[in-house]
């Protein structure tokens, strides 16, 4: 089958959340199934090629305004040429994400020609208190018919497909290892906290300097896009934390299998892959609850805290911080639980049966 998707981040786009992962991951596993798969995205680091073929799947890269890509919504130039050639040979059209211009183009001339579409709303859906007038006027103009329109729209969990305003189909992601962790064993140092994330007020960063206050023997390394000003929120602490900026593959691997323990107190999470892939390197971790990543976490055997209760996301850290038996078993728990129900193998099966069902109704 031939299949494009259309997504506004993609790989080596890691500094931008899950939806590049997982769009990646899903996209190779398409692939590796014998699907020919294209990948049209924003090209937002200048060093990618406009076009490569990346683990079997083809991948157009399309630029556009920096400004806007960064700060609000990729939206590419040449989108409707390059979709108009591309349309007639697709079989279906995923798109990924409802408030970016590549899925508002997309979704608008697939209507206009007759044609449905899947779509995967990647936990985006809420506004999360973000640019809430914005996105607002955007779901009016655009968004809402992304939304309504899909023939089929896919929810990474029941706490997702919860959130949305429409019926839709829960598929979890994969997960998988992130890399190979390079051969160093965790020190006899001081206990390492990890947090991989952004200090975008859903990732709940927030807490991380009382939780550092808390736990004064421990450091805590960072792992994401942050503001200058977010180390200044910790104050005497800041002196036992340290940013690494974006890393992805093996340098990822290494900074999961070198902590202690990784924190994950995240709210509004659809899925969550960081704490899996924590498990997959060894490493436990404690998930705040109430949303998706709660949900498959606690249900795969891990540590999961009332989401915003620091005295339980305290207690949780320290009890995993003086009992490395006890995290070094839950992780195991968590890596086996999801090397058997959460395999990208998996997911990809289902999202072709999906495929198949739309294509046959569209026929």
């Amino acid at each position: 089958m031939r299949l494009l998707h259309v997504t506004p981040f993609y790989e080596p786009c890691w500094g931008y959340g899950g939806m590049a992962r997982s769009s990646s991951a899903l996209c190779r596993a398409l692939a590796a199934r014998g699907h020919e798969v294209t990948v049209l995205t924003a090209l937002l680091e200048p060093r990618s090629p406009t076009q490569e073929l990346l683990g079997g799947v083809r991948v157009l890269r399309l630029p556009g305004p920096r400004w806007l890509s960064r700060r609000l919504v990729p939206w590419p130039f040449g989108m409707r040429d390059v979709l108009r050639r591309e349309l007639p040979s697709a079989g279906v059209v995923h798109l990924h994400g409802v408030r970016n211009g590549l899925s508002a183009t997309a979704a608008r001339l697939l209507a206009s020609a007759g044609r449905s579409w899947l779509l995967t709303t990647h936990g985006c859906y809420p506004h999360h208190r973000q640019h809430v007038l914005l996105k607002s006027v955007f779901d009016r103009l655009a968004a809402r018919a992304v939304l309504d329109g899909a023939a089929e729209v896919i929810a990474v969990s029941e706490a997702e497909a919860r959130d949305l305003p429409r019926a839709s189909r829960v598929i979890a992601n994969g997960v998988a290892a992130c890399g190979t962790p390079a051969a160093t064993a965790r020190g006899s140092g001081p206990p390492r906290l990890l947090f991989v994330g952004s200090d975008a007020p859903q990732k709940r960063g927030v807490l991380l300097p009382s939780l550092l206050a808390a736990v004064p023997e421990a450091e805590l390394e960072l792992v994401g896009r942050f503001q200058p000003g977010f180390l200044r929120r910790f104050g005497a602490s800041a002196g036992r934390v340290r940013a690494r900026g974006v890393l992805g593959g093996e340098a990822l691997a290494t900074a999961y299998a070198e902590a202690d323990l990784l924190v994950h107190p995240a709210v509004g999470e659809a899925f969550g892959l960081a704490p899996f892939e924590a498990a997959l390197a060894g490493t436990a971790a404690v998930v705040a609850g109430g949303h998706g990543c709660g949900e498959w976490y606690g249900r795969a055997g891990g540590c999961v805290v009332p989401p915003d209760d620091l005295t339980a996301l305290v207690s949780a850290v320290t009890t995993r911080l003086c009992d490395s038996a006890r995290s070094a078993a839950e992780a195991r728990a968590v890596a086996e639980f999801a090397t058997v129900h959460l395999t990208w193998e998996r997911t990809a099966q289902a999202i072709e049966c999906l495929c198949r069902e739309v294509a046959s109704r569209s026929r």
